[in-house]
């Protein structure tokens, strides 16, 4: 019991993480254009709240977790909203563990969007009370996907920040 609790408590702090980085995303609680220092910001607080999330392997997790909502829509707005920012492709390491032989371009609209994508798709399993399953889509896909995203976008946005706008790193509190 104490562990469903747990793990309860984990998925409810991380999906206030969560929401508030894919109401910024698709404009929800903010329409303003997204920029750079804001963008930096929003990813390095969800990926520091997914650092948090318990491993995703669990025996609870559903084989049939219903239908995924249709996110294309909401998908598409994001990256519309991501050109606002002057940063669109960076270089790019795929793997710093495998030497590679030619350069790779990452696109921030593409990893805003992959992140948003995971993180919407597990609130809409933690709304429809399946703790387990959300938790698994926030963390499997952490792992294995939208974290690559995430240290991928959050280097590009501070080395564009520290040169092109260093206040942009600074807090405007």
């Amino acid at each position: 019991m104490q562990r469903s609790a747990d793990r309860q408590l984990i998925a409810d702090r991380f999906s206030v993480d969560a929401r508030r980085f894919v109401e910024w995303a698709d404009g929800t609680s903010d329409t303003r254009a997204l920029s750079a220092p804001v963008a930096l910001r929003q990813v390095v607080a969800v990926y520091a709240a997914a650092l948090a999330l318990p491993q995703p392997w669990s025996e609870r997790v559903s084989n049939h977790r219903g239908e995924h909502a249709d996110l294309s829509g909401a998908i598409a707005a994001v990256r519309q909203r991501a050109s606002a920012i002057p940063l669109q492709h960076y270089s790019e390491i795929f793997s710093p563990l495998v030497p590679q032989d030619e350069p790779v371009m990452g696109d921030l609209a593409d990893d805003l969007a992959d992140i948003y994508h995971h993180l919407a798709a597990g609130l809409r399993l933690h709304e429809l009370g399946k703790v387990d399953d959300a938790l698994w889509e926030w963390g499997f896909n952490f792992q294995a996907h939208w974290g690559e995203h995430a240290s991928s976008a959050i280097r590009a946005l501070h080395c564009y920040l520290a040169q092109e706008d260093p206040t942009g790193l600074c807090s405007n509190d």
